[in-house]
C-alpha cells in the first residue's frame, strides 16, 4: 500500500503538496515531522501535515520524499491544528507559520549561491549579454564558487536582482546552488534567557475576589472559553497574579503574553518568589543561544509559566490551562510581515486547540473586545479607577506659537522647582511644510509618493518611508528654485523653540533620528532620570520604551493629528496614544499635564484627559454602529504592489471582478491608490472588502487571490471572540 504525505513548505505558498513515503521512512514520517522533498528543480525542507493512502488524481505523478529529518514529530497534532487555523484565518503560508515555531537548533537555513555556467562565460566573452546580465556575469566570473544574491544586489545596485537571476538561470547562463546550513551550536547557560527558579510567595488579594469566580471556575473545570478582564492597572495586575498563581498551584501551565519586551522580564521577576516552579521568558529579540536555552527548559517539561511577546505564542509549553493576553489594546501584537497574524486572535485559537481559557486584559481594551465580551457575558469588570485630575486642555489653532503661553508658564514654574518635564509630539523632523519659492511645488521623494520632511540639524530633506535624503541647498528638483522652509510642528522645531525660551536649560530629544541606537536611548533616559536633562521631547518611540522614567509635568502637543488618518479606528488610536502619553505623569498629587490641541471638544481627547474609558467607548461604539464598522461588520484591506502601473491596474480590475463573482453580497471598495501610492518604487493599490459575514470575505480571498501573481498583503479587522 502506498502511503502519501501532505507537505507544506516555508514559502509564500497557499497550498500543500503530495509525496510518496518510501518504505524506509514509514516509521518516522508522521504529521509534524520535518522532511526534505523535491520542489521543482531544488530540494526543499518542509513539514508533514497529514498522511493518506488515497491515490492522487489521474495523471498526477507523485515524487518520493528524499529524507525525514526527525525521529519523532517536533510538535503534536493539536499544535498543527492550531497553526492550520491561524494560517487559514490570516491567509498566511502554513509552512511559514510552522517555520516560525521552530527552535534555533531545528531551523535549518538555506544558503544560496549563484555561479556562472560555461555558457555564461562564453556569452560574457563574446559580448552577447545585456547590460545588467553583463554586470552580474562579470562579478560571477571572479568567483568560481559563486556569489550570494545579496552580494550581487549590493554590487550592481539592482532593484530586481532575484528576477534577473531567475531569467539568467532559465537561459542557462547561471546555476543557483542551495545548501542547508548547519544548525547553530547548542547554547550554554545565559543569564537573560535561562529559566528562573520561582520562590514561595503569594499575590496580594483582590478587594472583591468573587468577581473572578466565573473565570476561575472555567479554569478549574477545564472548560475552554474566553474572558475580558477590564479595570485599573493595579486591580488588573492583582487579578491576573491571582489567576496565574492558582492555575500553577493546581498543576496547570500558563502562557502569558505581553507587548513590551522589558515587561516580560519584570513579569518573570515578579513570579520569581511565587510558586516554587520554573518560569521562562521568551521574546523576539533574544539571541539564538538565549532562545535555544529557553527551548531546552520548555522541552524538559519544567516550565509552569512562559512569559513573552507575540513570538511566545508558538513555543512548546506542554498542555496549557490558561492563556493571558495583557494590554490587549496594544497593536504590537500584530505581525505585518510574513507570516502575518494577530497574536491576540492566535491566543484564542491556541487556547481552543489546548482546551484552555484565554483572558484578554486591559485598562483600555479595544472597542471590539469590550463590545464582544459584554454581549457574550464574559466581561469581568474590576471597577473604574479615580478620574485623571490635574489635566489642562489648551485650545490651540494651528497658526499660533508651538509652545502656548499657558504651557510656557507651567514649564517655567516646573523648572523653578527643579522638576523635569516631558513634551510629546508624534512627528519627527523640523518642518510640517517645505515648498519651492519659485513654482510652489512640494519636494517629494523620487521613490515614494510622499512629501519630504526637513531635518534642520542635517540640512536635509528626508523621506520617512525609505530614508531617501537630499541636500536642501540644491533647490527644487523641478525648476531649480530655492526651497522655502515654513516651520511647523516637528520634534526638531519643538526642541528649537524650547531652546529659545529656556536658553540655559539642557534639552533632550527622543525620536528615531536622535535616539536611533539603544545605547543612545539608555544614556538619554539615564541623564533625564538623574536630572541632567530637565526637558525631554519625545515621540511614540518614547511611549513604547519600557522603563522610561516619569515626570511631574507632561505636555502633549497636537494629539488630534491621528484623527485625520483614513482609518475607522482613528478615534480609538487617538484615545490610546494620548492616554499612554499622559501615563508618563508621575503619581505625585501635584503632578500635572497640559494638552495642546485644535480639537479640544473631540470625545477621544476629552475622555483621555479625564481618564474615562467608558465615556470614550459609549461615543465610539455609537459612531461605529451608525457607520457599520467593526464590530458590526468585518473588513479586510488588500494591498497590491507592483512596478508597472498598467499591469497593476489591469490585475486590480480583474481582481475586483473575481471578488464580486465569488461573493455577490460582498461590498468591494476599490481598486484605488493607497493613501501613500508609491513606496520604494513600488506602486500600491488597495481594496477594502466589507461584509457582515467573515466567511464571505474568506471565500472571495481564497478563490481570487491565487490568480493574481503580485506582491500582496492583507490586513483584517479584529474580532477576538469570534468562534
Amino acid at each position: 500500500m502506498t502511503v502519501l504525505a501532505r507537505v507544506v513548505f516555508p514559502l509564500p505558498l497557499d497550498q500543500s503538496f503530495l509525496y510518496a513515503v518510501p518504505e524506509a521512512f514509514r516509521a518516522s514520517a508522521r504529521p509534524g515531522a520535518r522532511v526534505v522533498a523535491p520542489l521543482g528543480t531544488r530540494r526543499q525542507t518542509g513539514f508533514i501535515v497529514g498522511l493518506t493512502d488515497e491515490p492522487p488524481a489521474a495523471g498526477i505523478a507523485v515524487k518520493p520524499l528524499l529524507e525525514v529529518l526527525d525521529d519523532r514529530p517536533f510538535r503534536d497534532e493539536r499544535f498543527l491544528e492550531f497553526t492550520r487555523r491561524l494560517s487559514a484565518e490570516f491567509h498566511s503560508s502554513w509552512g511559514e507559520v510552522l517555520q516560525a515555531s521552530l527552535p534555533p537548533s531545528l531551523a535549518l537555513r538555506t544558503k544560496v549561491a549563484v555561479a556562472l555556467t560555461e555558457l555564461g562565460r562564453e556569452k560574457l566573452a563574446a559580448k552577447g549579454l545585456g547590460p545588467r546580465e553583463k554586470a552580474v556575469a562579470a562579478l560571477l566570473a571572479e568567483a568560481p564558487k559563486g556569489r550570494s544574491p545579496i552580494f550581487l544586489r549590493r554590487k550592481t545596485g539592482g532593484k530586481d536582482i532575484s528576477g534577473l537571476i531567475g531569467r539568467m538561470e532559465k537561459k542557462g547562463l547561471v546555476r543557483v546552488v542551495r545548501t542547508q546550513a548547519a544548525p547553530p551550536r547548542k547554547a550554554g547557560q545565559d543569564p537573560i534567557a535561562r529559566a528562573v527558579q520561582l520562590g514561595l510567595a503569594f499575590p496580594e488579594p483582590l478587594r472583591d475576589p468573587g468577581v473572578l469566580a466565573p473565570l476561575e471556575s472555567a479554569v478549574a473545570e477545564g472548560r475552554p472559553g474566553g474572558f475580558c478582564v477590564f479595570g485599573p492597572a493595579t486591580a488588573r495586575r492583582e487579578a491576573l497574579d491571582l489567576l496565574v498563581g492558582r492555575t500553577i498551584g493546581s498543576g496547570g501551565r500558563v502562557l502569558y503574553l505581553f507587548p513590551e519586551i522589558a515587561a516580560t522580564g519584570e513579569l518573570a521577576a515578579r513570579f520569581k518568589k511565587a510558586y516554587g516552579r520554573t518560569a521562562v521568558v521568551f521574546h523576539g529579540r533574544m539571541t539564538e543561544k538565549q532562545r535555544e536555552e529557553a527551548w531546552r527548559v520548555l522541552k524538559s517539561g519544567r516550565a509552569a509559566l512562559v512569559a513573552g511577546t507575540r513570538s511566545a505564542l508558538f513555543v512548546e509549553t506542554g498542555p496549557l490551562r490558561l492563556v493571558v493576553v495583557d494590554e490587549e489594546q496594544d497593536e504590537s501584537y500584530v505581525q505585518a510581515e510574513n507570516p502575518s497574524y494577530d497574536a491576540r486572535r492566535g491566543a484564542w485559537l491556541r487556547a481552543r486547540s489546548e482546551g484552555a481559557v484565554v483572558v484578554f486584559a486591559s485598562s483600555r481594551p479595544t472597542v471590539e473586545a469590550f463590545y464582544e465580551a459584554g454581549r457574550s457575558g464574559v466581561l469581568i469588570d474590576l471597577g473604574s479607577g479615580p478620574p485623571r485630575a490635574g489635566v489642562t486642555i489648551v485650545d490651540q489653532a494651528r497658526d499660533v506659537p508651538l509652545i502656548s503661553a499657558e504651557l510656557e508658564r507651567r514649564l517655567r514654574a516646573n523648572l523653578a522647582r527643579g522638576e523635569a518635564a516631558v513634551l510629546f509630539l508624534n512627528r519627527r523632523g523640523y518642518a510640517a511644510q517645505v515648498v519651492c519659492s519659485a513654482c510652489g511645488g512640494v519636494p517629494r521623494c523620487p521613490r515614494c509618493d510622499i512629501a519630504l520632511v526637513f531635518h534642520k540639524a542635517e540640512g536635509r530633506l528626508v523621506c520617512h518611508y525609505c530614508n531617501y535624503a537630499a541636500d536642501v541647498r540644491k533647490g527644487c528638483a523641478g525648476c531649480g528654485g530655492a526651497v522655502e522652509v515654513r516651520r511647523g510642528a516637528g520634534t526638531q522645531a519643538i526642541e528649537e523653540e524650547l531652546a529659545r525660551l529656556f536658553p540655559r536649560v539642557r534639552i533632550g530629544r527622543f525620536d528615531a533620528d536622535a535616539a536611533g541606537e539603544p545605547r543612545v536611548r539608555e544614556k538619554l533616559l539615564g541623564d533625564f532620570a538623574r536630572g541632567r536633562i530637565p526637558l525631554l521631547v519625545g515621540t511614540q518611540l518614547l511611549v513604547h520604551h519600557p522603563g522610561a522614567p516619569k515626570a511631574r509635568l507632561v505636555a502633549v502637543l497636537r494629539p488630534e493629528a491621528i484623527l485625520g488618518f483614513s482609518d475607522y479606528r482613528a478615534g480609538q488610536k487617538t484615545f490610546e496614544a494620548l492616554s499612554a502619553m499622559l501615563d508618563f505623569r508621575c503619581d505625585s498629587p501635584d503632578a500635572e499635564a497640559v494638552i495642546q490641541t485644535a480639537a479640544p471638544v473631540h470625545f477621544a481627547v476629552a475622555a483621555a484627559a479625564a481618564g474615562d474609558y467608558r465615556a470614550f467607548y459609549d461615543r465610539e461604539i455609537e459612531f461605529r454602529g451608525v457607520m457599520g464598522y467593526p464590530p458590526f461588520s468585518h473588513l479586510a484591506e488588500v494591498l497590491l504592489q507592483g512596478r508597472d502601473v498598467r499591469t497593476l491596474g489591469a490585475r486590480s480590475r480583474q481582481l475586483r471582478a473575481a471578488f464580486l463573482k465569488q461573493a455577490p453580497g460582498l461590498e468591494v471598495l476599490g481598486p484605488a491608490f493607497a493613501p501613500v501610492a508609491r513606496i520604494k518604487d513600488l506602486t500600491r493599490v488597495q481594496f477594502v472588502l466589507k461584509s457582515a459575514d467573515r466567511g464571505a470575505i474568506d471565500l472571495a480571498l481564497r478563490e481570487a487571490l491565487p490568480k493574481v501573481h503580485l506582491k500582496k498583503t492583507i490586513v483584517f479587522s479584529y474580532s477576538p471572540f469570534r468562534a
